[in-house]
This record gives structure tokens, sequence and C-alpha cells, in this order.
């Protein structure tokens, strides 16, 4: 607890310090994006594997404070709704077997991120970001396909519980992408992004084989449609 306190009050002190170190001159660049995304789980167990990658989706706020004419502190925030699938040891009593479970989570991200731009060629210019993101755990659900060791096929869906999932997802993010300019006050942007997940996402034991841990980061490839003003 003391360590996502600590982040957030982290978080908290990067929001407030453009407001500081820029001056009034400095050009700030605020848009709307929506993110067509692709995500999988990466499992960090033996006995556990990814089953192949999900179409997810994403929206939210975008904020460009330049202190020079091509570098900028980017924020704001994401809704993200990232899904991915896993198999894995499973029991249910008095049942085992395997399981195959499609994780469902919803988050709400604030990026942390430095950009880089290009001059403009014509109405174009070219960009890089890096960075980190915090997500914060809304909500996560299961979509579950257990197959028994007799050949049962039982299947469920539900919510898991807090105690199954982590709050926090910590991430590096990286972007390439372009800004097309449609006048002095609007730009469309482009971009593709990558977000590497720093922690698993997935808490608690394994119930057929306590020694095995539920343990999976979670990454996610996405397309940046946006407007900036």
């Amino acid at each position: 607890m003391r360590k996502y306190i600590l982040q957030t009050g982290c978080l908290l002190l990067l929001l407030v310090i453009p407001g500081k170190l820029f001056s009034q001159d400095s050009k700030i660049h605020l848009g709307l994006k929506i993110s067509p995304a692709i995500s999988w789980m990466n499992p960090n167990e033996k006995n556990y594997s990814s089953k192949g990658a999900a179409a997810g989706i994403g929206f939210g706020f975008i904020s460009d404070f330049y202190f020079t004419e091509h570098y900028a502190f980017s924020t704001g925030f994401n809704f993200s709704f990232l899904s991915g699938n896993l198999q894995f040891p499973y029991a249910s009593s008095p049942d085992t077997g395997v399981m195959k479970r499609k994780y469902s989570f919803r988050y709400l991200e604030i990026p942390l991120m430095i950009k880089m731009k290009t001059k403009e060629f014509g109405a174009f210019s070219f960009f890089g970001q890096i960075g980190f993101g915090t997500g914060f755990n809304l909500r996560t659900k299961a979509n579950d396909e257990f197959m028994t060791d007799e050949n049962k096929s039982l299947t469920d869906k539900y919510n898991l519980s807090s105690g199954e999932t982590t709050l926090i997802r910590e991430a590096i993010l990286v972007a390439l992408g372009t800004e097309y300019k449609i006048d002095e006050s609007v730009s469309l942007l482009l971009s593709l992004g990558y977000s590497n997940s720093l922690n698993n996402v997935l808490h608690g034991s394994n119930s057929k084989d306590p020694g095995l841990e539920n343990r999976s980061s979670l990454n996610y490839v996405e397309l940046n449609i946006g407007v900036l003003f």
C-alpha cells in the first residue's frame, strides 16, 4: 500500500511540474484520441501459456506541454479496454483439469512521456515518444472454459475479485507518429504505440498446484488516431 501511495504522489507531482516549469510563452496542445489495440498476456510461471492476442480499444485526453520548440512533456489520461488469453492447470472441487481463460481488463491509465518532434515538412511533422504509464485497474472480467480430466467442458463468465488481480499496472511506453497541420490551431495525429508491462497483473496461487503462482504481464500495441488543438 505504501508503494502505491508513493507512486500516486509522484504522479501527482509530475502533473503539477509542467505548470511551474513552462513560461507563459510555452505552447500547450490539448486533444482527444481513440486507440484500437491488440493485447496479449505474457505468463511468468511454468505450465502457464498464452493462447493468442485479442482486440481491444481505448480513448482518452491528450495534453502536450512544449518547453522548447521541438520537445514536450506529454501526459493526459486513457480509458483502456484490453484482453488476453491464458491456459493453466486448474481445480474446482471435485474436478481438476485445464483452464482456458480470457481476461478482459478495464484500466484508467496516466502516461508520463517525453515527446520529440521534428520541424514541419509542408503540413507534416513527425515525432517519437518514450516514458512510463501507470494504469489503475477498474474492473476485470473472466470468460472461462474449463476442461476436466474426464473431458467434461464447463464454461462460466464473472467478475474477478480484487484479490486475483493487481490494482496497478506499470509500463514502459514508446510511440512513433506524425501530425498533419490543418491550420494554426488544429492538427490531426496518427501514431503507433507499444506498452510493455513492468509488473504482473495477476495475484494469487494456482488452485490445482499451490506451488505455482498466477503471474502474467499484459502487453499491447495500439494505433492512436486523434485531433490536437
